[in-house]
């Protein structure tokens, strides 16, 4: 039998990283990975069918409902209706598992149908989501929804994007600042899941955004500002400022992909000639005297060693594209930890409980905040419901301590106690107690209600913390100072 065809054949694919970028090296044979479709929605085959892992029967729970012009369906409950947005939270039950919903941004011009519930029926379904709110996770929209306007100022390249929430401007280049919109409004979704929004009119507040961290100390410098965070809130300029160096991973990033692209290419163009380059395998092998059962066998042999080499070849870049794409998360996990914490405060400020009408308590404004801060991407897909392990571990260690904060000491804690500068480490473990509460609160006995907390931001005239938190929680501080402890000291991550 002939030996292995030499032109056709080259070491396998090699990765390397090069400023936290994957590149595959150009080689000689490749591979064909089938299309991964993860995540994609259920279609509707015509009969209405609930969503996979939705409650059984007709009479359990009754859904709204979009059907989009591609055919696929949503069944759940519609939020929030806009000109440019439908936000539908779509509700599942799998088998053996807690209910939850995925809010998801939905263009109105790609629905089809809409059903909607009426009456006792839509209030019923309302009722319920309610209950299930702590547990939802929130959908990315598409970075090609996002509409952007160049402007050029003192010779430096600005993409401004005005948002229903928002208005970004950034020196990133445009991709990027399309996936920081993106990411921004996912978490705003999630502010508003827990803490809807009582003021529903535009607000003039922006979120500056620079593409390198250069730029952005230079601001900070520029503007006065001492603060060692990649992103802050001004509430005198109700503005959300944040860096990160976003220019020179996309620099690293075209580079890497133009490699990548022409890699691909040149497999494909060898895949295409595989069957020309067999051939006159094949006519030598019967020059040679080869019969006709040698060259069978040495034709399927080659194709399936083609076919695996190719196959690998592929699925070694399109593994490596998919790992530039994680990279973004990296290069930027810092700068949106601290852009989620800061921009809940500015949502908090101008939607919901401004401080002239009486602020947000500083230990539930900044729990909260942390929560959203911690918060998980799994995909394109947030999650806020799962405890924060690192927080979580540090606050278990201190409350098995000898002296731990309790509830009162949180409840009536000065400013000062949350500065960083502050005697000891009273801000961190303020700040970790702050964490505590609010995701007892919240995630595990759902306390923070609309009504719950409009008594309890709104008395501040005329009760003391004590007195407000009491009211708030229906029970004598002592025993929830109990229950929360023993909660959170057996809390596990998820």
């Amino acid at each position: 039998m002939l030996g292995q065809e030499k032109s056709a054949r080259a070491p396998c694919p090699t990765r390397f990283v090069s400023m936290s970028i994957v590149v595959v090296a150009v080689a000689w044979h490749v591979c064909m990975l089938p299309a991964l479709a993860l995540g994609q929605p259920a279609k509707d085959e015509g009969g209405g069918a609930t969503p996979p892992g939705a409650p059984d029967g007709p009479t359990d729970w009754k859904f709204e409902s979009l059907r989009l012009k591609d055919a696929t369906v949503y069944h759940g409950l519609i939020l929030a209706e806009g000109e440019t947005e439908i936000e539908f939270a779509e509700i599942f039950r799998p088998p053996g598992k807690p209910m939850f919903a995925v809010v998801r941004p939905v263009l109105p011009e790609s629905v089809e149908e809409i059903t909607r519930l009426e009456g006792d029926e839509r209030d019923d379904l309302v009722a319920r989501f309610q209950q299930l709110r702590n547990r939802v996770r929130i959908e990315a929209g598409r970075m090609q929804d996002v509409s952007l306007r160049e402007d050029l100022r003192d010779g430096v390249q600005h993409w401004v994007a005005a948002r229903e929430w928002f208005r970004l401007d950034s020196t990133a280049d445009a991709n990027m600042t399309r996936r920081c919109v993106v990411r921004v409004e996912q978490v705003f979704r999630a502010y508003r899941q827990l803490l809807p929004a009582r003021n529903d009119q535009t607000i003039n507040l922006r979120l500056l955004l620079f593409g390198s961290l250069d730029e952005y100390r230079r601001f900070m410098h520029e503007s006065g500002f001492r603060i060692a965070n990649p992103a802050f809130y001004s509430p005198s300029q109700n503005m959300i400022v944040a860096g990160s160096d976003l220019n020179g991973y996309a620099r690293r990033l075209a580079q890497v992909r133009t490699h990548n692209e022409q890699a691909r290419r040149q497999y494909k163009m060898l895949d295409s000639s595989f069957t020309d380059r067999l051939a006159g395998v094949l006519d030598e092998m019967r020059k040679r005297g080869y019969d006709d059962a040698e060259i069978e066998q040495e034709a399927k042999l080659r194709k399936a060693v083609w076919q695996r080499q190719y196959e690998a070849a592929v699925q070694e870049i399109d593994l490596a594209e998919r790992q530039n794409e994680a990279k973004f998360a990296e290069v930027t996990e810092q700068m949106f930890a601290r852009l989620y914490h800061e921009a809940f405060h500015a949502y908090v400020e101008n939607y919901v409980y401004p401080h002239r009408d009486g602020p947000m308590p500083r230990w539930l404004n900044e729990g909260l905040a942390q929560i959203f801060e911690s918060g998980q991407l799994d995909g394109d897909t947030l999650r806020v419901d799962a405890p924060d392990r690192d927080r979580l571990r540090r606050l278990q260690v201190d409350l098995a301590g000898g002296d731990p904060l309790s509830v009162a000491d949180v409840l009536t804690a000065e400013e000062n106690e949350f500065l960083a500068n502050h005697e000891g480490d009273s801000a961190e473990r303020h700040y970790l107690y702050c964490w505590g509460f609010a995701y007892y609160l919240g995630y595990e006995n759902n306390l923070l209600t609309r009504d719950a907390l409009d008594q309890y931001v709104g008395n501040e005239r005329n009760f003391g913390p004590r007195a407000r938190f009491i009211r708030m929680i229906n029970m004598p501080l002592e025993k929830f100072d109990r229950l929360w402890r023993t909660a959170m000291l057996q809390l596990r991550p998820t």
